[in-house]
């Protein structure tokens, strides 16, 4: 009777303790899930301040004006600025700069090309854009 009750006993033991283990892991994933949810949280949040700060910029050189001061522009109240991560922002905002004046070239390219197309077909001389052609003439059976 003795054997039974301690094989009983200890089968529910390791029952139990199987349970507990797997509740222990199963918590274990759930934290390490929060914290990579909270790190790409983090991530996308110092993205969006980031393409934030570049539109600023952008804005402020589009509009020519001299806006007030950053606080990337103060020096920290240190004096103190670690070199590599000076060396990055002058890089991003090389790039950054580089970007916009591939953007504005691009603009100003097709800003240029949609004045010279309006100027063709308000001068009467044909193009070959078929959204210029009358709707009628369109024949869908053969393009």
């Amino acid at each position: 009777m003795f054997r039974f009750t301690t094989l009983m006993f200890s089968s529910s033991y390791q029952y139990e303790l199987r349970k507990k283990e797997e509740r222990e892991a199963a918590e274990a994933l759930k934290r390490e899930e929060e914290l990579r949810e909270a790190k790409r949280q983090q991530q996308r949040l110092n993205f969006l301040l980031s393409q934030t700060e570049l539109y600023s910029h952008f804005m402020q050189n589009k509009a020519g004006a001299s806006a007030p001061p950053d606080e990337e522009d103060v020096p920290d109240e240190d004096g103190e600025e670690d070199p590599e991560e000076a060396q990055l922002k002058r890089e991003a905002m090389r790039a950054a700069q580089h970007a916009v004046s591939q953007q504005k070239m691009r603009t100003n390219a097709f800003d240029s090309e949609v004045v010279r197309l309006r100027q063709t077909s308000e001068s009467g001389l044909p193009t070959d854009d078929s959204c210029s052609m009358d709707p009628n003439k369109i024949d869908l059976l053969h393009p």
